[in-house]
């Protein structure tokens, strides 16, 4: 009967051992799948940022094609003969026109000058 005692203690014994080892390996795999869930996020994050990434990039590439294009168009029209002609053509109005209000200002300080002239022969 004792040996069956001893024999039934060792069992526990050995029960004991595996259940600790199995709750030791519960524990790795816990720990592994904690792991993994972190890495599917991080990999869940890449992937969102990845897509934003790729919707600026194109956004960035659209911008720069219609900037290309419009600068392209402006600085053609600065090539161009036509636009120099025309900006002369403006510049040599523009010139005319202060020829014009200077000459006016002249002749209204030579009537200042008179008047005032006339003015200190009469006092």
């Amino acid at each position: 009967m004792e040996e069956i005692l001893k024999q039934i203690l060792s069992g526990m014994n050995e029960m004991k051992n595996e259940i600790a080892e199995i709750g030791k390996n519960i524990k790795t795999v816990e720990h592994r799948l904690d792991r993994l869930e972190k890495m599917d996020s991080i990999e869940h994050r890449v992937e969102v940022n990845q897509i934003d990434l790729t919707d600026i990039k194109e956004i960035l590439e659209k911008m720069d094609s219609f900037q290309t294009d419009v600068l392209k168009d402006f600085f053609q029209i600065f090539k161009g003969n036509s636009f120099n002609k025309v900006l002369q053509e403006e510049l040599g109005v523009i010139n005319q026109r202060l020829d014009a209000q200077l000459t006016k200002i002249a002749k209204n300080e030579e009537a200042i000058l008179m008047i005032e002239g006339k003015n200190n022969k009469v006092s």
